[in-house]
Order: C-alpha cells, then structure tokens, then sequence
C-alpha cells in the first residue's frame, strides 16, 4: 500500500472513530482533530504533486490539438488521484471544522460551570 493510501485509509479511520465517540468525550476528539488536520498537510503536498502531473497532462493534449475541456476530461483518467484528493480532503475540511465546533461547544460549556 503507497503512502497516499495510508494517508486516506487513515483519514478514513479517524473520521469512523469520530462517528462512534460520545459527544462529550474531549480528549478523543482532540486526539481525532490532530490526526486529521496533520494527515491533511501530509495530503496537501501529495495534491500539489499530483496537480502538477494533471496541468502537465493537460498542457500536453492542448499542445497536441485537443480543447482546453477535452483535455481536461482525458486528464482526469490519467490522473484520477486529482479528483479523489480534491473531493476527499475537502470533506475532510468539512469534518475539521465540524470538530474545532464541537471542541469549542464543549469549552464553553466546561467554563460555564
């Protein structure tokens, strides 16, 4: 398994731990928001890598004579890491931010006592 399928499977997993902790349970879902947010800089470089192999593919089916969307469309089949990195590590953002709101919920609601 590469180390891009590590780092999605444990996107994966931390986001199915989050799912099964208790809504009150702080130090897991500190603990799931730092194996997150570092997975996704991990993930960030390995986007940039693979945009760039994408924009090289497209720049060379233009240069070949194809449309600007056709381009597009074949890149994507020789670069589906593109679209599964974009659409994945966009909902795990989501998640991120789901997270920093229930962590912040639970702070305020601590302080309030």
């Amino acid at each position: 398994m590469s180390d891009l399928e590590q780092a999605l499977e444990h996107i994966t997993n931390q986001i199915k731990l989050y799912r099964k902790t208790g809504v009150n349970d702080g130090e897991a879902l500190v603990s799931i928001l730092q194996q997150i947010t570092t997975t996704l800089f991990y993930l960030e470089k390995e986007r940039a890598d693979y945009h760039s192999k994408f924009q090289d593919e497209i720049n060379l089916l233009i240069l070949d004579g194809n449309s600007v969307a056709r381009s597009e469309n074949k890149a994507h089949i020789k670069v589906p890491e593109m679209y599964l990195l974009r659409h994945i590590m966009s909902s795990a953002y989501e998640v991120v931010g789901a997270l920093r709101t229930q962590i912040s919920w639970l702070k305020s609601e601590k302080n309030s006592i």
